[in-house]
């Protein structure tokens, strides 16, 4: 019993001092979990962004009305598709229909004032011609009897009264002919423009949709007033669901890398698994000022097939390629090191045996990183592993955590 007893102390304190050792004595070693190998491959260049999906300009339209009025008829509600020039709404006309039967009628008077001038004054002109061609040929006739004394010379002096008479007549109504002319067509120019005026006016109390669209928002409904020129009168909203784009909101940080034409990729929360593509075909110059950090606006059409999916301001996860290579030396993002401002990697020359590398490398694309130098075709990198920490480094870390 003693003998067991003995055994199993000596194995405990083995055991202990086994333990001891291997904490206070052994050297930790490096410990290598996953490595891999440097090959030849594809890298896509590419940023990370958020976009919200827009309407695009001219896609949103409020239609407003610019006459006064009772709404007498409403054809649609929110959610009704609509048609471009179907009728959406009356406003009661009978006010403007009485100004225009009043306007035609100043109308009709006027052309008629203007066709009685245009008959009487030319006949009144031909007859005061006449009676000035009668006076001037008397007046001439007289003087040549006067000269062989067969007549007297107050018959001559009465004959040239008479034509200086009819030659101011005749002047007279010429002129007055064409002052009533130009008075007359002037009202009936009047008229006829106060007439289309209010032709126009009564095109006001009928609206039709602007686009092809839904009824996004209906702010007025039957027998309701509405005041045009007190407040801005807009009664429907009509969106083009189809005219979508993307704004993608870049740091300003990556905006150098990002130029017109540059291929996107996104999706959205709602469709996780449906990828939506497009490129870049604006750069707003003006930047975007968001939590204190600095945003330029690339915009992305969305294609109408893609448009069937999407709604305004959705948010979308972008990525944005700015540059592809093909048939380069790649390696894992994640045996790509950096320490001390170097980028580095770790070669696995043995078991558990690794050799600090340092690199130079290229584009980093989603999950590998170009090679331009420090390693080759072939190479093992070790992408997973435990390094040991020096007694120096092990107190510093100790005296950070306190």
């Amino acid at each position: 019993m003693k003998k067991v007893l003995v055994l199993i102390i000596a194995i405990v304190l083995i055991s202990a001092g086994f333990f001891a050792y291997k904490k206070f004595f052994s050297k930790p070693g490096i410990k290598i979990l996953e490595t891999a190998k440097v090959e030849k491959g594809s890298i896509r260049g590419v940023l990370v962004a958020t976009g919200i999906t827009k309407s695009q300009v001219g896609a949103v339209v409020k239609i407003g009305a610019r006459t006064t009025g009772t709404i007498v008829k409403m054809n649609v509600k929110i959610g009704d598709r609509v048609r471009s020039g179907q009728l959406i709404a009356l406003i009661d006309d009978r006010e403007i229909q009485k100004t225009i039967e009043q306007h035609k009628a100043a109308l009709s008077s006027a052309q008629h004032t203007l066709s009685q001038i245009e008959l009487t004054y030319p006949e009144r002109i031909r007859e005061a011609n006449a009676n000035y061609e009668y006076a001037r040929i008397n007046y001439e006739r007289e003087k040549e009897l006067l000269k062989h004394e067969f007549t007297t010379k107050d018959t001559v002096d009465k004959a040239k009264s008479q034509f200086e008479a009819s030659e101011a007549n005749l002047k007279r109504l010429q002129d007055e002919y064409k002052t009533q002319i130009k008075i007359a067509k002037a009202n009936v120019e009047d008229q006829t423009a106060q007439l289309r005026q209010q032709e126009t006016r009564l095109t006001y109390t009928k609206i039709y949709a602007p686009i092809d669209g839904i009824v996004s928002d209906v702010t007025a409904q039957e027998g309701e007033t509405i005041v045009a020129g007190l407040q801005v009168a807009n009664l429907v909203t009509v969106l083009d669901p189809t005219r979508l784009e993307m704004w993608i909101y870049i740091d300003e940080t990556d905006i150098g890398r990002v130029k017109l034409n540059h291929f996107v990729e996104y999706y959205v929360d709602t469709f996780p698994n449906k990828l939506f593509k497009g490129k870049i075909e604006k750069i707003y110059p003006q930047p975007v000022v968001k939590d204190n950090i600095v945003y330029y606006l690339a915009i992305v059409k969305v294609a109408g097939d893609d448009a069937v999916y999407l709604k305004p301001e959705m948010t979308a996860h972008v990525k944005i390629i700015f540059d592809e290579k093909t048939g380069i030396l790649t390696a894992p993002n994640a045996a790509i090191k950096f320490e001390k401002g170097k980028q580095i990697a770790y070669k696995v020359i043995g078991r558990d045996i690794v050799q600090k590398t340092e690199l130079k490398i290229g584009i980093r694309g989603e999950e590998k990183t170009e090679i331009v130098s420090g390693a080759k075709e072939g190479d093992e990198l070790a992408t997973k592993l435990i390094l040991p920490v020096s007694a120096k480094e092990g107190q510093k870390e100790k005296e950070n955590k306190k």
